[in-house]
């Protein structure tokens, strides 16, 4: 084609918008008009404005240049409009109102808030600019205040009063409190078979408490009285409680400007399971698939337990591979006989495998530090349960706020794509704060830690796996300072290493002795099973014994000085319980042996045996029964003359035997300064209440015994106490107060009278 012909062909398309381009109107001015009070000046809103004379009219930039002035919050209203002229010039005005200026501002109503406090919380200053919707969004701080102190619909109203000559506005607000909203009692009427104790445990809204002003649960809120009455109904349901009604909530005014809520129940009968079906299963034997449901004839109804079974029924399918296996449930009721039949129906898919495992939204961890911890790898049986596992793991790692799995389709039918999406959390943790106990009366500290540590990931040192704390403690009877490093995945084996160093220096330990640990430590530790841990730890310290007091006993006073001890140390720790921190079901058990000295060189020769144990078991209602236990026993050989005092066993305050000072059950010298023993026995029993979030109660009684020489264990020289204390499980602070009693007291302890104990930390 020729250049003429192309253009030819050019203009024949052109042709059709080339009038409506040339009816595009230039911009001859740009003006404001001010619609407001007082004096605006022009230059100020142009300076916001892009659009300048000679430019093309353009609507997309004029309203951007609206939203450019919207955004500096200085007006009410921001338009702009078009004039056309008979000449043909085009002119662009932008009508804007001023907000006016804040002159005055008066509150009145306010009687549980004072006028003034209600003024700081709008947060408005004499000059501030003002309007409706500026006093709209400050009066929502007003709203959330109200609300916090048990004030259901707080109402603030206004007035703005301006002067139009000068822009300036006079505030005017009511505030109208309305009734206060707390819950004073919940009561319930019709419940014969469930109590009421255990209904209002079932609900979050709570009745009023001495401490109601700390937790803030009795705060009325009509949306969660709705969910608490689901979850009444569920607490029924779980119960075989199928026909249950759970009546409309009566709330009336109560003493003290609080509210009563009654809810009525109509029970109805207690149904039970008849016949059990499993219909619709192939792929494998009816009898082997039917197992996996846990009710059975004669039953309690209990939806829970039925659904439960269905999950059981998905699960048997889903571990092998069949992810799209769907069971579910029918019940046919006789409500003659109070019996429901049962029958699960399983829609059964059919057998996938795992292609690729893909990880999103880990911005800082690599990605093998989250490969390592899943518990299915690609080209496997799709496996529904370890799938599960692996996000349980993940979140377990603390690493991230959100894990949350999903499956995509591949080309293949039977094939899917496996990604684990995570959001990243915070692993850092920097703390300072004052530490208090019996033992070391007030101590202070500072700890940074990072969990997510990456010994060669310059700059940041985040996304390894590692960990990694610096903790120091300074106090009028201790000074230490703590560093330790764990790669949990050493050599890309599921195999941990540890490194530790340490400075440490008591002064609570006696009143005729101090002592100072230096040294270190280096371990490798890898599970056992599922609930088992071995480690293998070696470590090399120097122990001083300093400041021995003139008068002390010729024990103490030999041994002044230093010694090094080298040791390795093997330990096996099985742990089956529920949680971490405040356990309600399971087991601890910890073995632990112990050589120093002999090859490993050093100044002490000694050996020791260790076996702790915890057990604990649910009752009621939150109520937890535990029992503690520990057998200990060390003895010298070798060169050595002697177990040195530091190695030697003690009993006695917060952590083991209650009602006696610290380390004072056991051998004493001629003056009563303790110097410990060569075996030590100590059992306690202990029950636990709780009395409303993070608050327990606790009885206990600990008996315990240290002695003289190695496996030399004689039951008429025990120690025992009985106690109460009070547990705050506040999260990274927790608290322990007890008072206990001496029950029995061996010949070196006679104190008879009860002793106050208290501590940071959990004990296990």
């Amino acid at each position: 084609m020729t250049r003429r012909g192309f253009a030819v062909l050019l203009l024949a398309f052109c042709w059709p918008v080339l009038p409506a381009v040339a009816q595009i109107p230039t911009v001859a001015s740009v003006r404001v008009v001010h619609e407001g009070p007082g004096l605006l000046d022009e230059a100020s809103v142009l300076a916001h404005v892009s659009l300048q004379p000679g430019d093309r009219y353009n609507p997309n930039v004029i309203n951007r240049d609206v939203r450019a002035l919207q955004e500096t919050e200085r007006f009410s209203s921001v338009s702009a409009a078009l004039e056309l002229h008979d000449d043909g010039r085009a002119e662009v005005l932008y009508v804007v109102a001023s907000k006016p200026r804040m002159r005055s501002l008066f509150v009145d109503g306010a009687e549980h808030f004072s006028n003034r406090r209600v003024r700081d919380l709008l947060d408005l200053s004499i000059g501030d600019r003002v309007d409706d919707r500026t006093m709209a969004v400050r009066a929502q701080e007003v709203y959330e205040r109200y609300r916090s102190r048990y004030f259901l619909e707080p109402e603030l109203t206004w007035t703005i009063d301006v002067d139009e000559e000068t822009g300036l506005a006079d505030v005017r607000v009511e505030v109208d409190e309305g009734p206060r909203a707390g819950v004073w009692r919940i009561t319930f009427e019709g419940n014969e078979n469930v109590s009421t104790r255990q209904l209002r445990r079932a609900m979050d809204l709570k009745s009023w408490r001495p401490w109601s002003w700390i937790t803030k649960n009795n705060r009325y809120d009509p949306l969660q009285l709705e969910a608490d009455l689901d979850a009444l109904r569920r607490e029924y349901l779980d119960r075989g409680f199928l026909d249950v009604e759970i009546g409309e909530p009566e709330v009336e005014d109560a003493p003290g400007k609080l509210l009563r809520v009654h809810i009525p129940i109509e029970e109805g009968p207690v149904y039970r399971i008849g016949a059990v079906r499993v219909e619709g299963v192939t792929l494998f034997p009816p009898d082997e698939v039917a197992a996996a449901v846990r009710v059975e004839q004669g039953d309690v109804a209990s939806l829970g337990a039925i659904e439960r079974s269905r999950a059981n029924l998905r699960d048997f399918y889903g571990s092998r591979g069949y992810i799209n296996t769907i069971p579910v449930y029918r019940m046919d009721p006789d409500v003659e006989e109070t019996v429901v039949d049962l029958e699960y129906e399983i829609q059964e898919g059919e057998l996938a495998y795992v292609r690729d495992i893909r990880i999103r939204g880990n911005t800082r961890t690599k990605d093998k530090v989250i490969r390592r911890e899943l518990a299915i790898l690609p080209g496997e049986v799709f496996d529904e349960v370890r799938v599960r596992r692996s996000e349980s793991r993940l979140r377990n790692m603390g690493y991230f706020d959100i894990v949350r799995s999903f499956s995509t389709p591949t080309e293949e039918d039977d094939v899917y794509d496996l990604t684990f999406d995570v959001q990243e959390g915070k692993t850092g943790q920097l703390m300072a704060g004052v530490g208090f106990s019996s033992i070391d009366r007030v101590v202070g500290f500072a700890e940074i830690a990072q969990n997510n540590f990456d010994l060669f990931g310059w700059p940041y040192f985040t996304g390894g796996g590692q960990k990694v704390q610096l903790r120091t403690q300074i106090g009028s009877r201790r000074t230490d300072v703590d560093f330790s490093f764990v790669e949990p995945w050493f050599l890309d084996r599921q195999l941990a290493f540890d490194f530790n160093l340490f400075r440490r220096e008591a002064r609570f330990l006696s009143d005729d002795y101090e002592q100072r640990n230096i040294g270190g430590s280096v371990g490798l530790a890898r599970p056992v099973g599922r609930f088992s841990r071995l480690r293998l730890s070696y470590s090399l310290e120097e122990i001083q014994v300093r400041n021995v007091d003139e008068d002390a006993s010729a024990i103490i006073q030999e041994e002044e000085g230093r010694r090094t001890k080298s040791a390795l140390t093997l330990t096996l720790t099985r742990d089956t319980r529920d949680q971490f921190f405040v356990p309600t079901r399971g087991n601890r058990t910890v073995l632990s042996a112990q050589v120093a000295g002999g090859p490993l060189q050093g100044d002490t020769d000694l050996y020791a045996l260790k076996a702790r144990t915890s057990q604990f078991f649910p009752l009621w209602f939150g109520h937890v029964f535990s029992l503690r236990g520990s057998l200990e026993v060390v003895d010298r050989y070798g060169d050595s003359d002697r177990v040195p005092i530091f190695d030697r066993l003690f009993l006695g305050g917060p952590r083991d035997v209650r009602g006696f000072r610290f380390r004072d059950v056991g051998p004493k010298d001629e003056f009563g300064e303790p110097v410990g023993g060569q075996t030590a026995s100590f059992a306690s029993a202990e029950y636990t209440v709780p009395v409303f979030e993070l608050i327990r109660l606790a009885a206990f009684y600990d008996v315990g015994g240290v002695w003289e020489d190695a496996y030399d264990m004689r039951l008429s020289d025990l120690n025992s106490a009985y106690g109460v204390g009070v547990r705050f499980d506040v999260p990274g602070f927790p608290l322990r107060f007890d008072y206990a009693w001496p029950l029995e007291t061996d010949e070196f302890n006679d104190r008879k009278s009860g002793r106050f104990s208290f501590m940071i930390g959990h004990v296990f």
